[in-house]
């Protein structure tokens, strides 16, 4: 491990708040791992969905609180411009994968989603799974950035690839929109229908931003 990495990740006080970005992490998992189960649930009835919105809901809700939480400590602690900066940036990147997901779970909601072609569903749940297991590395990469900056960068390209996974699913699931007769939904619907895929899309890419923040500073520690 570098010097530079060693003085960065020996400060007490941003190891501090990046064990709040771990914890900020973890409550963002919960919100994406109820979406996804929402979006299976929704796939035959609507029967739970205010119960995993809320359960969303509660998740953002706490992550925000983290965030405020974190920014404070940070405009109250003595650190060099460029690691606050870096810091800054890391807690809105991880803020805004929570914030979509809470955004995705709030269209669906509303939408009859059972009545979706078998075809749009199997795309939709699969980019809510992707979406999953992307955060999950994300969090595995903020780990190794403590530990190792060179496995930080390898981890920071699988969350690139995996977010490619999701615009291919994307895409296929816009195809199944396109080519299938979608009868029973109005024009409202249809919109709200590509806004649920526009969110579900957007959490891949912020975890994707986020990994970008990371490999900028795992490539700065490294020497």
């Amino acid at each position: 491990m570098s010097d530079l990495i060693m003085r960065w990740f020996g400060d007490r006080r941003n190891e501090e708040v990046l064990e709040m970005v771990k914890q900020h992490l973890e409550l963002t998992k919960g919100a994406v791992r109820e979406l996804y189960n929402m979006v299976n649930s929704s796939t035959t009835t609507n029967t739970y969905k205010a119960t995993f919105y809320k359960k969303i809901s509660d998740y953002e809700m706490q992550a925000d609180n983290l965030r405020r939480e974190m920014i404070k400590r940070l405009t109250e602690k003595e650190i060099f411009p460029t690691e606050r900066e870096d810091l800054m940036e890391l807690v809105r990147a991880v803020d805004w994968v929570a914030d979509w997901s809470r955004e995705a779970a709030r269209i669906l909601v509303i939408l009859p989603f059972e009545k979706v072609t078998d075809e749009l569903k199997e795309a939709t749940i699969a980019m809510a799974k992707t979406d999953m297991n992307t955060v999950s590395v994300l969090e595995e990469c903020i780990i190794e950035l403590q530990k190792n900056a060179r496995n930080a960068l390898e981890k920071a390209t699988q969350v690139e690839l995996m977010e490619e996974e999701i615009d291919e699913l994307y895409q296929h699931a816009r195809i199944a929109i396109a080519s299938e007769e979608l009868t029973v939904f109005n024009t409202g619907q249809m919109i709200l229908l590509s806004q649920y895929l526009d969110a579900m899309e957007t959490i891949a890419d912020w975890c994707e931003n986020t990994a970008d923040i990371i490999r900028a500073i795992a490539v700065r520690t490294i020497k």
